[in-house]
């Protein structure tokens, strides 16, 4: 009886395997609803392997559509019209004088391929054609299919659960004459060039894909943008001025009626950290901002392009207030906009003036430059900022004795230093801070920690004609003697009631 009953058993569990697919990267669904666990380490891993080799392979003819790609990115709509469309790229090299500025811009991606958009959208596991004309200057000319970059099997996203395929964007270098090529994930196109590449206009034969919104300010009227809306096929579209450029999905580009408005406002938001940070407008390349259902890690992240988490089954919502106006405008308490305002100011940071933690203190800067210049002040701009917020952090702080490691581990402990000091001195203190660091350039790359917070107090106290070296000591922020007895020629300065008597 026993054997028997193993016997039964065996087959059963053999019955059971058999009917078990085989797991397999190129048929696997991944979506928010279908996640794909961070323990299955062994699959995740066979996926990124597959997703890499059929993303970069160029036999084109054996790409398939993936199934994850009907979720995120999107499938397009049915009834949709392959087409063919000439696409002109006006690409200027970056100038010599902003090389040396630009390169102190760590968090800014800023040495990335300048992504040009095109209007047009690549099928899932259909071909595209490029056609490059003879003697067309190739050097550092790519396209792109994709606009979401980040890949999931590193950083954050390689210890979390996956909502949708881990690398989804393909580039692939283009040679002079007919260029072929296939992603199993579709999206938007784009040709790529260096900055540094030289200056040059392409025209470029685009063929086998379907037309994409895209509203430039400045260019595309009222009715074409209604036009684009009511005809589009594609899942992705983009609205673009010379300074930004938001790449969002059909749905949302449905709802807006406004697009003027819409990006007058984002050049808006965009000059005021430029000008903040002192950067020179239009830049050498227009910010990017792109929404994700997953992305590397944080809620949003700086780089080119700037990467958001938009995913309802998580509660990160980003999309419609990119879109609208009124919200974007709207004091969240720390919410999206403070978040947009946060990401770009750390495309503004030169590392030179970034010191032991400070990476999410100074980014903050211009985000309070934001609220002060375009929403009227910072009224729930963020509920750590907040009055009362701000009298806790500091009694406490220095009720327990001011200590630079702690202060190293609070970004809001630590922007409530350099918000006395804006205070005391305002904006425009600032903006001469960030000129003179501009003339020194990215030579200073190699100091240490020390020798960083020195030059910090020692450029800004010239700039004010005040020794703020005690301010700093007195925070627990360390100052050399050196630098103390140096900045002794000008007078002392410290904010009225500080440390806090009351």
């Amino acid at each position: 009886m026993k054997k028997l009953f193993t016997i039964v058993f065996l087959a059963s569990g053999l019955a059971a395997f058999a009917q078990t697919p085989k797991k397999d990267p190129a048929t696997v669904l991944i979506s928010p609803q279908q996640t794909l666990s961070k323990k299955d380490t062994d699959f995740r891993k066979a996926i990124a392997k597959w997703s890499d080799e059929v993303l970069k392979s160029t036999n084109y003819k054996n790409v398939k559509a993936q199934p994850s790609s009907a979720i995120f990115p999107g499938a397009i709509k049915p009834g949709y019209q392959l087409i063919s469309q000439t696409v002109s790229i006006q690409h200027k090299k970056i100038a010599d004088s902003l090389v040396g500025i630009v390169s102190t811009l760590g968090y800014s991606g800023y040495d990335n391929a300048i992504m040009y958009s095109t209007g047009l959208y690549a099928v899932a596991g259909q071909y595209i054609e490029i056609e490059v004309p003879k003697n067309t200057n190739t050097d550092d000319l790519e396209v792109q299919i994709g606009a979401h970059t980040d890949r999931l099997n590193e950083w954050v996203a390689g210890t979390e659960d996956w909502r949708r395929m881990p690398i989804i964007t393909k580039t692939e270098k283009l040679v002079v004459g007919v260029n072929r090529l296939a992603s199993p994930f579709g999206g938007l196109i784009y040709i790529n060039l260096n900055p540094k590449s030289q200056s040059r206009k392409i025209d470029l034969k685009i063929s086998h894909a379907v037309t994409a919104p895209l509203f430039v300010l400045g260019k595309t009227s009222q009715s074409d943008w209604e036009n684009q809306l009511k005809n589009n096929k594609a899942p992705w579209g983009e609205m673009a001025t010379e300074n930004v450029i938001l790449t969002l999905p059909d749905s949302v580009l449905q709802t807006i009626k406004n697009p003027q408005e819409v990006m007058k406002l984002w050049d808006l938001i965009i000059g005021g950290e430029m000008d903040l940070a002192q950067m020179p407008l239009p830049f050498y390349r227009a910010q990017r901002l792109v929404p994700d259902e997953h992305i590397g890690g944080g809620y949003m992240h700086s780089g080119y392009p700037i990467m958001i988490h938009h995913s309802p089954t998580k509660h990160m919502l980003s999309n419609e207030i990119m879109a609208n106006p009124e919200l974007l405008m709207k004091p969240s308490g720390g919410g999206a906009n403070w978040g947009f305002f946060h990401e770009i100011g750390h495309n503004m940071q030169n590392l030179n003036w970034v010191f032991g933690g400070t990476t999410e203190v100074s980014n903050n800067f211009f985000s309070l430059y934001m609220f002060d210049r375009l929403m009227g002040g910072r009224d729930n701009a963020h509920t750590a900022i907040s009055n009362a917020n701000t009298q806790k952090q500091m009694k406490k702080y220095f009720a327990e004795g001011a200590n630079y490691e702690k202060w190293k581990n609070d970004p809001f402990l630590g922007l409530i230093m350099f918000r006395q000091m804006q205070e005391g001195f305002g904006w425009e203190s600032f903006k001469a801070f960030f000129r003179e660091y501009q003339k020194i350039g990215p030579n200073i790359s190699e100091l240490n920690d020390q020798q960083k917070r020195d030059l910090w107090v020692k450029t800004y106290s010239s700039i004010v004609k005040r020794n703020l070296a005690p301010f700093w000591n007195t925070w627990g922020v360390p100052i050399s003697d050196s630098v103390n007895k140096e900045l002794s020629v000008y007078p002392q300065w410290m904010p009225y009631n500080f440390p806090p008597q009351n």
